[in-house]
């Protein structure tokens, strides 16, 4: 009888213990693995799993805001992160209830002294993915090993419903770290995990033409279309079917839908990004091994259609780059500035603009500024080569919409606009004639809309750095209205914030951007203006990230600085703001015209002297001697209308434009 007893004693622990293993969804024989992804915290700041690739460790905590054993929990998980945190163990806790606001999780965590980060997983579909069904679950992941799950399961055995012991008899959590640390297997697989229930809200099964074709339709199709920027068309069911596995991979981190913006700091105008429902429909579907269903392909019928060059209807004006570019296979092609005419002969007021690329692929992004005539020189916009504004650009995934707030930029006739064209090689030789569409309004708008912006230069971005720090502000010295921001970095930046600090020291954000992409760098617009009284000063705060878990970086080994390339950085916060037109402000003044106003040419250049940017003077001498603040020396040589500055400090181009010699879209200022 006694060994019958022990034997059935042995069976239902091995019972109990295989229970226990596949409650935590672990089998030895089958390794578990989480995919990356990349979630919002409750403060804003962007968290990827791929980042944490050289942690010891890294230990995530299903929270849920008011559950009381998530609750009774934390002094215990406090202490194990602050045991084994030094150790380069990462703890971050993760959020699906679905009734739990991004406000609610920032009161509890500050209640309850939670110091871990708290990941907030609107969608759902990133814990459901993990197999959790209750809050207070844990997971212990290897970074070395694909992020391969060790353990999963409760902390320990303290708590249980209504009821809790006065010590843990089993420290499972414990316990699976320091084995880890110590090189030795995870063996423990803890009890069943006693938490509260998630309540998953996406339904079981997902139609693809009544849920998945609408959100792609109305969220992915701009993009995804035949001649459109996306690699691929969404043009049918087929279609979408191949690329399932890549659309729930680029949604999980968060590359896609390209729009940025922390869906807490207000409100904008084109919002691309999907709803945590919607998130959680195509997400489902994807994990569903995406079904076709029953009904029609909306997307086989829109497919049809034909793809309108301008988005706006046929533009009042075209404008075009005077050639066909050409871009070599490989390399580096610097910056082109290209000068054209607009051909106004009466003066207008711009209410949107589209640059449309001839090659997509080719060009990464375009800035136009605009060059006004020498009567309208007291107001000629300084754009200093972008970092303090532009009249029109081309940027990725910025869409195309009219100006809001019933504003409109001024442009004078006789004015010409100056192209800044960045081309990004694609291995073969390519060609574009990028063309701008302007569309004007039949009356005088209220308003005249200004671009310009916050702007840092002096940083340097050391090494294997993943976190430095940046930050601008730029002062309004007048009441103004703001409709619109666009944050510029390139490959190393990270995240980016906009926030007003007004007069009386309140501070309020803007917008946020915690994961910022140099793919995709849209302004984005108010849904509701902002006035900003005189003295407001919009504050820039941001970083750079330059570690090698930043899959754009070109040299985590190097040291960073400003500079124009993509492989260089900018700090640029833009800003897009209406006043109350003024008409006597647009109102041309008779200018001193210094030689005889005729155009200028290799001839004429000798003796003649001009100032660029208040600070530099430079004197065409004859025989291209060239002679720049009296005393160092350079030459100069004319090709065609480009007049090419070479000295011991910088090799300039110059433009001849009519009797004016223009720099990066700006006007040299004659002195003789």
């Amino acid at each position: 009888m006694n060994l019958l007893r022990t034997v059935a004693s042995l069976l239902l622990a091995g019972g109990l213990l295989l229970s226990q293993a596949v409650s935590a969804g672990l089998d030895p024989k089958n390794p578990k693995y989480l995919e990356n992804f990349r979630l919002t915290t409750q403060n804003g700041e962007s968290w990827s799993l791929a980042h944490q690739g050289d942690a010891a460790a890294v230990v995530l905590y299903v929270y849920g805001v008011g559950c009381p054993i998530v609750r009774q929990s934390i002094p215990e998980l406090n202490r194990i992160q602050e045991e084994f945190g030094p150790k380069n163990v990462i703890f971050a806790m993760i959020s699906a209830n679905a009734q739990d606001t991004r406000e609610d999780i920032r009161k509890d965590a500050a209640e309850f002294g939670v110091t871990a980060p708290i990941l907030v997983d609107e969608s759902q579909e990133i814990v459901r993915s993990w197999g959790t069904e209750r809050t207070a679950e844990v997971l212990v992941l290897d970074p070395k090993d694909k992020f391969r799950v060790l353990y999963q399961g409760p902390v320990d055995d303290r708590f249980d419903y209504g009821a809790q012991r006065e010590t843990a008899e089993h420290a499972w959590l414990r316990d699976a770290l320091t084995a880890h640390l110590a090189g030795q297997p995870v063996t423990n697989t803890g009890g069943q995990t006693k938490g509260c229930l998630i309540n998953y809200l996406a339904p079981a099964e997902v139609s693809y033409s009544k849920d998945i074709a609408p959100i792609l339709e109305a969220k992915c199709v701009s993009c995804h279309v035949g001649g459109g920027i996306a690699p691929f068309a969404m043009s049918s069911y087929k279609k979408v079917k191949g690329w399932s596995g890549m659309i729930g991979e680029t949604i999980k981190t968060r590359r896609m839908p390209p729009w940025h913006p922390d869906r807490t700091v207000g409100k904008f105008l084109h919002d691309r990004a999907l709803s945590p429902e919607q998130e959680a429909l195509v997400l489902r579907w994807v994990a569903q091994g995406a079904p076709r269903g029953e009904g029609d392909d909306p997307l086989e019928l829109r497919a049809a259609a034909p793809l309108a060059k301008w988005d706006l209807g046929e533009p009042d004006l075209v404008v075009e780059l005077p050639e066909e570019q050409q871009i070599a296979a490989t390399g580096t092609a610097d910056y082109r500035y290209l000068f054209v005419p607009s051909g106004l002969t009466e003066d207008k007021w711009v209410k949107a603009v589209q640059v449309a690329p001839s090659n997509t692929a080719v060009l990464h992004h375009a800035l136009i500024f605009v060059m006004y005539p020498p009567e309208y020189e007291h107001i000629q916009p300084d754009p200093k080569s972008g970092l303090n504004g532009f009249f029109a650009s081309f940027l990725p995934g910025a869409p195309v919409v009219p100006y809001p707030a019933e504003a409109g930029q001024f442009l004078p006739a006789g004015s010409s606009f100056v192209f800044q064209m960045h081309y990004n090689a694609t291995g073969k030789a390519e060609t574009d004639r990028t063309q701008m569409g302007l569309y004007f309004y039949d009356e005088k708008p209220k308003r005249a809309l200004m671009i310009r912006a916050a702007a840092e230069t002096e940083f340097a971005i050391p090494p294997n750095t993943a976190k430095m720090d940046a930050e601008a502000g730029y002062r309004f010295k007048r009441e103004v209205t703001l409709v619109g921001m666009a944050p510029h970095m390139h490959y190393r930046g990270s995240h980016f914030k906009f926030a007003a600090k007004f007069p009386e020291g309140q501070e309020i954000p803007i917008l946020n951007i915690p994961f910022y992409e140099f793919d995709w760098q849209p302004m984005y617009f108010l849904e509701e203006p902002m006035t900003l009284p005189a003295g407001t000063e919009i504050h820039c705060d941001g970083g750079f990230d330059n570690s090698r878990f930043n899959p754009r970086n070109p040299d985590p080994s190097d040291w960073v600085y400003f500079g124009e390339q993509s492989w260089e950085e900018m700090f640029i916060g833009y800003l897009a703001y209406a006043v109350d037109r003024d008409d006597a402000y647009f109102t041309p003044q008779k200018r001193e015209v210094i030689g005889d106003g005729l155009p200028m040419s290799a001839e004429k250049l000798p003796g003649t002297e001009w100032r660029i940017m208040q600070r530099i003077t430079i004197r065409f001498e004859p025989e291209g001697k060239l002679i720049v603040n009296n005393e160092m020396e350079g030459t100069w040589r004319v090709d065609g209308k480009t007049v090419h500055l070479d000295t011991d400090f910088r090799d300039v181009d110059l433009i001849m434009e009519g009797p004016e010699l223009i720099i990066e879209g700006r006007r040299l200022e004659r002195l003789k």
